[in-house]
């Protein structure tokens, strides 16, 4: 039998809040990466040179990243939004809700074999 991680409290009501809070958010917060780099940018009236010169990147790969051609890294990200006077936060929104999983987990008994069996 696995043993159960034990998590703070405060982590626990954390993620209890994001699981309850996640699926009223609405689609239009649900921006690639690279929209809410252009969306941010745009709304500071920087252009991409600025921010990239801003962030250490090339023009380039700030443009790359705005069009979604390339996938950025958390720490690419960090500096970006750091450049836009931004704080960078990952949340994982669970698409199912968690209890639910556990359920499904629980109840998945594997079925024996042909082979396995007497």
């Amino acid at each position: 039998m696995a043993r159960e991680t034990s998590v703070p409290l405060p982590h626990r009501r954390a993620w209890a809040r994001l699981v309850n809070e996640a699926p009223k958010l609405h689609p239009a917060y649900r921006l690639k990466p690279g929209e809410w780099v252009r969306t941010v940018r745009a709304s500071l009236h920087m252009s991409q040179a600025q921010l990239a010169e801003r962030a250490g990147l090339s023009q380039n790969h700030v443009l790359l990243i705005e069009k979604g051609r390339v996938d950025p890294q958390a720490g690419t990200l960090a500096r970006l939004f750091d450049a836009l006077f931004c704080d960078l936060v990952l949340l994982p929104i669970p698409r199912r809700r968690p209890s639910a999983l556990v359920a499904e987990r629980t109840l998945d008994i594997p079925t024996p074999r042909i082979w396995d069996r007497p």
